[in-house]
């Protein structure tokens, strides 16, 4: 029976699968052990509220080399599951305790006690379950060999198909929206957490299903970013900038924005165009066959040009997908080459006595131009908020 109300088509989930197959292939790995929330509901399509904020239960996705993936979750969970998912191994466990014990015996129930598991145990991915329980999981299969597999979970992530890139545009297009309007309503004398209520609820009002990130900042910059919306007063001569990500249908964006809040100043006004010409041209290096490297490029003439300093956060922007922020990062060290299907947030930004200049939009690698998903995009004159 096919499930009702799926976020994707099997046809998306089995391509998913079997690109993660072909390189466990390569790396002669039997099983994926998936364990990580975010993982977990990009393989099985379970998006669990209750996973993210339950640690005492175990939500798991098992994908062996030659046989139907398993799926282990709460007995509560199983009608969402199959109203959602694809998945017909679906395995519960109805306790509290004993999980340890219980994927041991999945595991063996399977044939790969002797197996060769991929699990979550690199780059920029975490595990799901405690450290002492994975221990007691790899001493309860001590024929088993528990490898590394967090760069084919990377590798598989970063291309989206075609409606992986729209479910983002959804989410890129309402944040711009949002925010583009919030800035027409807001004025000097309002507080961060004021604006950011108004931001917030506009946000959901769009039809965001989730916030992954909301920030608000004020005033000059010189001693740092306070992104987090405080009590602080908004004034007349303040940037004023706005920093969202946004969840739709298990997709998100990233996307900021900076506002002059009266008419800006000269030194303003100039600055942010030269910030949004560095933009432009980043923004059009995100080609097929260009790479990170080529794009830092590009941010350091123009830094040389200008005799200014990077902030040291590392990079200038990243993937986006799942995830805010996700792999890989468009920085120097990134050995990888754009394609097709990969969307990022550019971002080159600073922090200096004028405030936090920022302008984030998100971005699709097609065959040719890259693909603008928050519309409307940042404009190249610094907006005004009312003074």
């Amino acid at each position: 029976m096919s499930p009702q109300y799926p976020d994707f088509s099997k046809a998306e989930y089995e391509d998913r699968w079997a690109r993660t197959r072909a390189l466990m292939a390569e790396r002669n790995i039997d099983a994926m052990f998936i364990t990580e929330k975010l993982n977990y509901g990009y393989y099985s399509g379970h998006r669990s509220c209750q996973n993210p904020i339950d640690k005492i239960r175990s939500y798991m996705f098992i994908l062996p080399k030659d046989d139907d993936p398993v799926l282990i979750t709460m007995p509560f969970e199983v009608m969402q599951v199959e109203q959602c998912t694809y998945i017909e191994n679906i395995k519960t466990i109805g306790g509290l305790t004993g999980h340890p014990e219980f994927i041991i015996d999945t595991f063996k129930s399977l044939g790969l006690d002797k197996g060769r598991i991929g699990a979550e145990l690199g780059r920029e991915q975490y595990l799901g379950t405690n450290f002492l329980a994975m221990q007691e999981i790899m001493k309860g299969l001590p024929e088993a060999e528990f490898v590394d597999a967090s760069q084919i979970i990377l590798d598989v992530r970063v291309i989206k198909s075609p409606a992986e890139i729209e479910y983002c545009r959804v989410a890129a297009k309402m944040t711009a929206e949002a925010e583009k309007e919030i800035f027409e309503e807001v004025h000097a004398g309002m507080t961060e957490n004021e604006i950011a209520v108004k931001l917030r609820t506009r946000l959901f009002e769009k039809g965001a299903e989730d916030l992954t990130l909301l920030c608000v900042v004020s005033g000059p910059s010189t001693g740092g970013i306070c992104l987090l919306p405080t009590d602080r007063v908004v004034q007349k001569g303040d940037t004023l900038g706005f920093d969202c990500g946004v969840n739709y249908r298990g997709y998100c964006c990233d996307m900021a924005r900076t506002a002059s809040v009266g008419e800006p100043s000269e030194e303003l006004s100039e600055f942010y165009a030269w910030m949004m010409a560095l933009r432009h041209d980043c923004n059009m290096m995100l080609r097929p066959g260009k790479s990170p490297r080529d794009l830092v490029g590009v941010v350091d003439q123009y830094l040389a040009e200008r005799g200014l300093k990077t902030m040291g956060v590392g990079r200038v922007g990243h993937g986006v997908g799942v995830e805010t922020t996700e792999y890989p990062s468009l920085a120097a060290f990134e050995d990888i080459t754009f394609q097709k299907g990969m969307v990022f947030a550019c971002n080159p930004n600073f922090a200096n006595h004028l405030g936090f200049l920022n302008a984030e939009d998100n971005w699709a690698i097609t065959d040719g131009d890259p693909d603008l998903l928050t519309d409307p995009i940042a404009p190249m004159q610094i907006p005004i908020v009312a003074a």
